[in-house]
Parts: structure tokens; C-alpha cells; sequence
């Protein structure tokens, strides 16, 4: 058997090998209003330019289950959503992705006073309700009214 034929296909590996080259994760640093009491003070920086409503999970309005998604979202330089980390949600895992799908749809953009264009963690909530007034106990303990 020739050797070229063995030695070829080693030396494209070995080059394909040397030639990658390794992608350096660029750190972003945060401003970080990701605390409730924190929540409105996003505004101040970033206002949501397009806004996607999560889908309701076909099971949860089948029967008849309302909750809600806290998510904690960072804003980067260009107002897109960079990673997410649900904070809590009710009930645990029923509409976790449907809220993430969603969330990593959104776009922002920055305000006057954000001529920087900060980045910044905030926290996002997504309430799925199957009616506008929803009265189950559960559902009010853990998603209480929030105050606008």
C-alpha cells in the first residue's frame, strides 16, 4: 500500500487542527437591575421596542391552568436579549419555555439618557392567565398583582 495514501489524510488533520482558531467570549459587564425593587429603574436605560406574547401551552388551557414566569434577562449594547435565568415560575416547568421562547424575541432600545447603550439584567414577568380576573388562590398567592 503507498504511503501517501496513509499520510494524507493525517496531514489535513493535523492542519485542520492548527488552523482553528479558539472564539474568545467577549465578558459583557452588566449594570445590574435585577431586583425587585430595582425593576422600574430599566426604564431609565432601555424601553421594549418589540415585544412577543409567549404562547399559551395547549395542555395548560386545556385544563384550565393559569401561572406566571420571572426571568431575569440581560439587555446588551444593542438591545437584544442576551441569556436568561428564570428567577421562579407557578407552576414550576407548566410555561418556563413558552415564556423564554418569547423573551429571547424581545428587542430594546435605548433611551436618551442611555447614550452608551448600558447593559443591563432586569427582571421580566410573564403572567398566562386563562381569564382577565383570575381568582384561583394558588394562582394569587404565587403571581401577585403587580403595581404599575
Amino acid at each position: 500500500m503507498n504511503k501517501s495514501y496513509l499520510l494524507l489524510p493525517l496531514a489535513l488533520f493535523v492542519v485542520s487542527c492548527t488552523s482553528t482558531t479558539k472564539v474568545e467570549e467577549t465578558k459583557i459587564d452588566y449594570l445590574d437591575l435585577s431586583g425587585k425593587e430595582q425593576v422600574k429603574l430599566v426604564e431609565e436605560y432601555w424601553s421594549v421596542a418589540k415585544r412577543i406574547d409567549p404562547r399559551y401551552p395547549v395542555s395548560a388551557a386545556r385544563n384550565n391552568i393559569s401561572g406566571c414566569v420571572d426571568l431575569i434577562v440581560g439587555i446588551d449594547q444593542n438591545g437584544k436579549a442576551k441569556g436568561y435565568k428564570i428567577r421562579s415560575s407557578y407552576p414550576k416547568g407548566v410555561f418556563d419555555n413558552n415564556a423564554a421562547a418569547a423573551l429571547v424575541k424581545w428587542k430594546w432600545q435605548a433611551t436618551e439618557k442611555n447614550k452608551n447603550n448600558t447593559p443591563v439584567l432586569t427582571s421580566v414577568r410573564m403572567d398566562f392567565s386563562t381569564s382577565r380576573n383570575p381568582t384561583e388562590t394558588k394562582y394569587l398567592e404565587n403571581c401577585p398583582k403587580r403595581e404599575v
